[in-house]
């Protein structure tokens, strides 16, 4: 469905993505979030791809 929806569309903005999504879509905190540790990071990435997983899952089993 992503494909569908266009989702290789946002593979020209390479990490950009990322950095957007850890800033909320905030441009003023770019720079806040490139200053930051790099174990600060990757562990906060990690814990959105935990909800992530747990949210599309829990929805799963709330659907049937």
């Amino acid at each position: 469905m992503e494909k569908r929806a266009g989702i290789q569309n946002f593979e020209k903005f390479k990490y950009i993505n990322t950095i957007n999504s850890l800033a909320g879509g905030d441009i003023t905190k770019w720079a806040q979030i490139l200053n930051m540790p790099y174990e600060r990071i990757l562990t906060k990435l990690l814990l959105n791809k935990t909800e992530a997983e747990y949210q599309k899952r829990y929805a799963e089993l709330i659907e049937k």
